[in-house]
């Protein structure tokens, strides 16, 4: 693709063919309306939802359909006011029903990430769960990241599905399931109770409450237990931000003067050491990594099959 915008031409293959053809750009719609573009293959999903859509809004007002092909909006010019009232009511209702559908479905999906786990025949984390399900190779447009499906594990783990069903925006759930508990039992259920009764609280009277204000009070909560003001760090961070300590560290032993080397990019090594003997307890106390590094000796090229399997795409795909 190339423009010429003295000429106002922009030169694009044509379908099947080495040669190119030219588009006015000066004329409206013209790439809208190239055969390339109302020739693009749509899946039949989206067909589907077109049919589906243009039955409810006809529903709404028999002036008002969907073009099934296109997904385009057509309005009757003899449509009043009323109606057009009418359609807006149906599609705004539509899409908070489904605003509601998609923190349900991620919820479910965070429990079948747990269950996977518990059937694995040996120990997996939560990141090789999400990647043998299948959850990042999604073909119909959605690009989930293994943070967000991650932290929706976490949330179908610690809070009850009495509260989550509850009116509730998704991004305070998972807030609320980030910040860490208390280590002894009983504080922990008097904690849990609290951080529920602030999220009742917020399906009563959402106008009240923000999303800021909302992590001031789990904050004030957590002072009360006498605890740090910290959040559950997802292991997906933790284990990517070990990674990144055990590349430099690598680097620097390998420049012949370990002190110079962090001393030059503004890093001190007993630094360095300290993060990442924090890292790696944290990940032992989730039960994410073995205390003892002999206890699993490594074997082969050091993959998953699920990665490998990633890594043999994505070559292909070179």
């Amino acid at each position: 693709m190339s423009f010429d915008l003295d000429s106002g031409k922009l030169y694009v293959d044509s379908l099947g063919e080495n040669d190119e053809i030219a588009i006015s750009l000066n004329q409206p719609r013209s790439v809208a309306q190239m055969s390339e573009t109302l020739q693009q293959s749509r899946p039949q999903w989206i067909l589907d939802f077109y049919s589906q859509m243009n039955t409810y809004v006809g529903q709404a007002s028999n002036k008002a359909s969907i073009d099934t092909k296109n997904g385009q909006l057509v309005l009757d010019v003899a449509m009043p006011k009323s109606s057009l009232r009418k359609v807006c009511e149906h599609l705004a209702w539509l899409y908070e029903a489904q605003s509601r559908q998609n923190k349900e479905i991620l919820l479910w999906i965070g429990e079948l990430i747990l269950d996977y786990i518990a059937r694995s025949g040996s120990p997996i984390t939560v990141e090789e769960a999400i990647e043998e399900l299948g959850l990042l190779e999604r073909e119909n447009g959605v690009r989930w990241s293994m943070k967000t499906l991650a932290n929706w594990s976490v949330v179908a783990q610690k809070i009850p599905s009495e509260i989550r069903q509850l009116p509730i925006p998704p991004t305070y759930l998972a807030e609320a399931a980030m910040f860490a508990q208390p280590q002894d039992p009983d504080e922990r259920v008097q904690f849990n109770n609290a951080r529920d009764a602030l999220l009742v609280a917020v399906s009563n009277k959402p106008d009240s409450w923000s999303k800021s204000k909302f992590v001031a009070c789990m904050k004030e909560l957590q002072e009360e237990f006498g605890m740090e003001r910290t959040r559950n760090e997802g292991v997906s961070a933790l284990q990517e931000r070990l990674i990144r300590l055990y590349r430099l560290r690598t680097i620097a032993q390998e420049s012949g003067d370990i002190d110079t080397f962090y001393t030059n990019i503004g890093l001190k090594r007993k630094d360095v050491s300290a993060w990442i003997y924090n890292i790696e307890a944290a990940l032992i106390e989730r039960d994410k990594l073995e205390p003892d590094p002999l206890a699993i000796i490594p074997s082969g090229d050091g993959l998953t099959e699920a990665a490998r399997e990633r890594a043999a795409k994505a070559a292909i795909k070179k």
